[in-house]
């Protein structure tokens, strides 16, 4: 039987309560972060965190979602809660294998930074990186590498948790980490000759921390805690059968941010990027992957009874409920983006200027156009992922990948890291359209007139409010620092929230579907 449409509203909405509180200290952390850590270690932080991020985002989360849960969802149903602990010991066995291989592997291949980043020359025609810089960044990089194990051992826990529906601790572990490295900015940074490596020092603190709590949490909502190394156990087969082809999938993005990453640090526009790209990250992790991530399971299920239709409108509801969500904070990035930042990260006598501010601004600008296609193509790669279907998101990633990369070389040159950030919206918003259209082919058209005319009021309502904001948005003074911090948080958070009631207003009055769901859902909580 599967989730009814209020259940996977109530999915979501616990996901991204807890994502939420996870992405607001996450904030909080980089706030502090820019206002305690020098332009240059901070550089040489995010491109060296950029990796083990990168391997872990390959073969952690999108491994967890895309293989282990429809795996799991089918062994519970078929097998048993005693077949189901059987195949998630065996395969987090598999995973401890992998994972320490790969760390040690990517320890090994450091010595190539220097060679990559030598290829992208002809293209920025930027200045080569200082050899002081690049010898310790291979070093923060050797150092950091070991984040890897830590917390691709971890995300693996996620996947029995979504399937014994449980969403919280995936959603708030992360706060784990957010503490460790805002200890580090305040407290560790003073026993460090270079602040870089207090931030290294977090990175292991909060690994460590994310490990433990997890896998605590698996123990109690799945049975399981530690590996049986049943490495012959035919499951274990089968989730390596599937992960072949999504690891592939999931490193054509990948490589994406990674080929970003040599780009940016050679127009050392590495935190730029980052802090631009982490004002995206939180609507589109609070919103839209929760959508993603409480839509699979119920999906999977379908699939496992070849129930096309379910699939069909399951999606049709994702993708409606994700905008609902995602369009409002994409009209705030596109009208107030520079505001928030100067905001956020400007103080006086820190170390985040308003030329940073400004640089951030215009990179947040042009992600912020692809907010709506990050989403949707985590929503339409579970379509896929529920019937096993690994093959097609795997094609359309590449595709996004090559696109992506002839892009980055097209608009560098003429327009510097802000045409890395449009190369990216380019790239994922072409995704998503060829995913879509694979969608529609297997399970129908995924368009309705009810659907249509659900997306056209959520469009209106979000044009009305992008006015009112831009209209409010003249009232500000023009210089920042001048002003009185308390000031300036009041008038960004009275220009936001009159913008949010407008937009609720607006759904109200046009009767959007999901305004219902919520309202429904706020009153079985207070009842």
């Amino acid at each position: 039987m599967t989730a009814p449409r209020s259940q996977l509203t109530r999915f979501a909405a616990v996901f991204a309560g807890g994502t939420m509180l996870s992405r607001i200290l996450g904030l909080v952390r980089d706030i502090i972060l820019a206002d305690k850590i020098p332009f240059a270690s901070r550089e040489i932080f995010f491109f060296a965190f950029r990796i083990p991020n990168m391997l872990r985002d390959m073969l952690g989360e999108g491994a967890v979602n895309a293989a282990y849960v429809p795996l799991f969802t089918r062994s519970l149903e078929e097998d048993g809660e005693e077949g189901f602990r059987r195949l998630v010991r065996a395969c987090l066995s598999a995973v401890i294998v992998l994972f320490l291989v790969l760390t040690v592997v990517g320890i090994l291949l450091v010595p190539l930074l220097p060679f990559a980043l030598s290829l992208l020359q002809p293209f920025t025609n930027s200045e080569p990186v200082p050899q002081d810089t690049l010898q310790q960044t291979m070093d923060v990089l050797r150092w950091i590498m070991p984040y890897l194990f830590l917390i691709g051992t971890a995300v693996f826990a996620m996947g029995p948790l979504f399937v014994m529906k449980c969403y919280g601790p995936p959603s708030w572990s992360p706060l784990v980490l957010n503490v460790a490295l805002i200890f580090s900015c305040l407290v560790l940074v003073d026993y460090f000759p270079d602040p870089v490596w207090a931030l290294v020092t977090g990175v292991w603190l909060g690994g460590i921390g994310q490990l433990v709590i997890l896998f605590l949490a698996m123990k109690r909502h799945a049975g399981v805690l530690l590996p049986s190394w049943e490495l012959g156990h035919p499951g274990v087969r089968q989730a390596f059968l599937l992960l072949v082809p999504i690891i592939v999938g999931q490193s054509t993005g990948e490589v994406n941010k990674l080929v970003d990453g040599f780009f940016a640090i050679k127009l050392e526009a590495v935190s730029t990027l980052y802090f631009a790209n982490r004002l995206v990250q939180l609507p589109l992790s609070v919103f839209g992957i929760a959508v993603a991530v409480a839509i699979l399971p119920t999906i999977s299920a379908a699939g496992a009874r070849n129930d096309d239709g379910e699939i069909r409108q399951t999606l049709l509801h994702a993708f409606r409920q994700s905008a609902f969500l995602v369009l409002p904070a994409l009209v705030v990035l596109l009208v107030a983006g520079e505001d928030i930042i100067n905001l956020l990260f400007v103080h006086e006598g820190g170390k985040f200027t308003l030329a940073h501010g400004h640089d951030v601004a215009q990179a947040l600008f042009y992600y912020g156009l692809g907010l709506l296609s990050f989403t949707w193509v985590k929503v339409s790669v579970q379509g896929f992922f529920a019937v096993q279907d690994t093959r097609s998101p795997v094609i359309m990633a590449t595709l996004s990948m090559v696109l992506n990369i002839v892009l980055n070389m097209t608009l560098v040159g003429p327009m510097g890291f802000q045409g890395l950030a449009l190369a990216t919206t380019l790239s994922y918003t072409a995704n998503f359209l060829g995913l879509y259209v694979l969608l529609c082919r297997r399970y129908g058209a995924l368009v309705s007139s009810r659907y249509l005319l659900g997306l056209a009021k959520l469009c209106l309502a979000a044009g009305i409010m992008g006015v009112v904001l831009s209209q409010n948005h003249h009232w500000y003074p023009g210089s920042w620092v001048s002003q009185g911090v308390i000031a300036e948080a009041i008038e960004v958070f009275v220009l936001l929230g009159v913008s949010g009631v407008v937009y609720g207003i607006c759904c109200l009055v046009l009767r959007v579907e999901d305004v219902t769901l919520l309202r429904k859902l706020f009153r079985r909580g207070r009842g």
